[in-house]
């Protein structure tokens, strides 16, 4: 059976970026402070600001609001249910067009991850490692090989184990869920996480 967590905003752990330009709140890491597996975080975005720079990680972005990204090859405005990936060298300034928050995934590279938005009722055999889910916006009934978990605005689950599993997820009506999977595993076994809210 799969290990279940489930994390509401209340118990996110709030520090500076590294760059000291913004604040974000973290779910839960993988691994050191500095040289983790992957992160789970929702940053603030209050005002134009140079993201922090994390060499040898790939990141995915996904903003609660309007938000142009300006990387080195161009501009790219993501508005709610949209998202995008890049590698975590790059120099990226975020202009949110008013106050808002982005959930921000960082993996290290060579980590097979994947990342999606899901908007309707959404059922799928979860493969091995760990699943995690974060409702946008609105509410999101999630259920995990049988069991059912309610899912409060902004709060998170994540399902782990070494083997596939069953997930469905219903968001309620015009919410969006995050749907993140990470194959955080050494030989076979799962890697805990390091941080998770106490």
């Amino acid at each position: 059976m799969p290990v279940i967590e489930v994390i509401a905003p209340g118990q996110w752990r709030t520090q500076p970026w590294a760059n000291g330009a913004g604040v974000t709140h973290e779910l839960v890491r993988w691994g050191g402070t500095d040289a983790f597996d992957a992160r789970i975080s929702v940053a603030e975005l209050v005002a134009r600001s140079p993201f922090s720079r994390f060499a040898g990680y790939d990141r995915w972005l996904a903003p609660g609001g309007e938000v142009t990204l300006v990387l080195p090859d161009g501009a790219r405005r993501l508005t709610r249910g949209e998202a995008l990936s890049f590698p975590g060298e790059l120099d990226v300034v975020g202009e949110p067009s008013a106050l808002t928050w982005d959930l921000n995934v960082m993996v290290r590279r060579g980590i097979a991850w994947s990342a999606e938005i899901v908007r309707a009722r959404t059922v799928r055999v979860a493969a091995a490692g760990v699943t995690a889910l974060f409702a946008m916006d609105g509410g999101a009934s999630v259920e995990v090989s049988g069991r059912r978990v309610e899912l409060p605005s902004r709060g998170a689950l994540l399902a782990s184990a070494s083997e596939g599993f069953a997930v469905t997820v219903e968001a309620s009506e015009g919410a969006l869920v995050a749907w993140v999977h990470l194959d955080l595993r050494a030989g076979g076994a799962l890697i805990p996480p390091a941080a998770l809210p106490g």
